[in-house]
């Protein structure tokens, strides 16, 4: 039976969305390095206040080359499901209107992946991470289809990836693919400061950073897993992987990075006390 999944977070992405989509990208310009057809995209999804500006611009790269039917989205993991799991029917709900799940795509996935993938709407019921970024999505593709899958930080995230992409490798449609992950939690709010408050502990949390980042833009999706686990800078890391899984069994196994930032912004350094990365890259 299909149905409307509300949002779970909506304070995430209040007020005009379009008005703040457009100083968003107001004056922004693609990165001279990123070159040839793209095919995917690695997002934030922290409230658009903090996390909007790096989103928005990372799809507006990725809206430069691709014109697709249907987005298939990797989320976080903030509520522990117990597997990997898709949202097989019916539409979400956001301010700029619903958005149609693609239905064809999903029960082929859920068909021929049940191994490592299930279809479970009510995994999605408190997860806003692939919801904060739907109505991004809709700006640039009104009409879009997505296809949801909240993937758990687990190796199996990589064998559902690359199972994806050749599932839609073999078929005629136009899929982008997408995932969301937020980088390093730092700081008194988070109970997590190694190298304490101030521009030492910014500095510790941008290198902390980096090295994900790196294996981002490697698309090392077993790198993104390690560095995950052992260095607690990536929330999403399973989403991450799968994404890259998928691009690169459609050899797409490059990334760009578009933008780094943190949530303490453009504050001075020594009044750091906690905040959060986040990326955004390319395929």
């Amino acid at each position: 039976m299909s149905s409307i999944r509300k949002p779970a977070a909506p304070h995430f992405y209040a007020g005009d969305l379009r008005a703040q989509m457009e100083s968003f990208l107001r004056a922004f310009t693609p990165p001279e390095n990123i070159t040839g057809d793209l095919i995917g995209a690695l997002t934030p999804h922290a409230g658009w206040v903090y996390s909007g500006g790096v989103a928005a611009r990372t799809i507006a790269c990725l809206a430069t080359t691709v014109k697709p039917e249907t987005a298939l989205i990797f989320g976080a993991d903030h509520t522990g499901v117990w597997r990997h799991s898709l949202y097989p029917d019916g539409a979400w709900q956001t301010p700029l209107g619903p958005v149609d799940i693609d239905e064809e795509l999903a029960a082929d996935l859920a068909a021929k992946l049940s191994a490592v993938l299930v279809a479970d709407r009510h995994a999605h019921k408190d997860e806003h991470s692939i919801e904060v970024i739907l109505p991004m999505l809709q700006y640039f593709w009104p009409g879009i289809r997505i296809v949801p899958i909240i993937v758990r930080p687990d190796s199996d995230g990589i064998r559902l990836g690359s199972g994806i992409g050749s599932i839609v490798n073999a078929t005629n449609k136009k899929v982008v693919f997408l995932a969301t992950t937020d980088l390093t939690h730092y700081g008194t709010l988070y109970g997590f400061m190694p190298a304490g408050i101030g521009a030492k502990g910014l500095q510790w949390m941008r290198d902390n950073d980096k090295r994900m980042v790196d294996c981002l833009c490697a698309a090392d999706a077993g790198a993104v897993l390690r560095e995950a686990e052992i260095h607690g800078n990536a929330c999403g890391a399973g989403a991450a992987a799968a994404l890259i899984s998928a691009v690169n069994e459609l050899g797409r196994g490059k990334g760009y990075l578009v933008e780094y930032a943190t949530s303490h912004g453009s504050d001075p350094p020594e009044a750091f006390t906690y905040g959060v990365g986040y990326a955004g890259i390319v395929y």
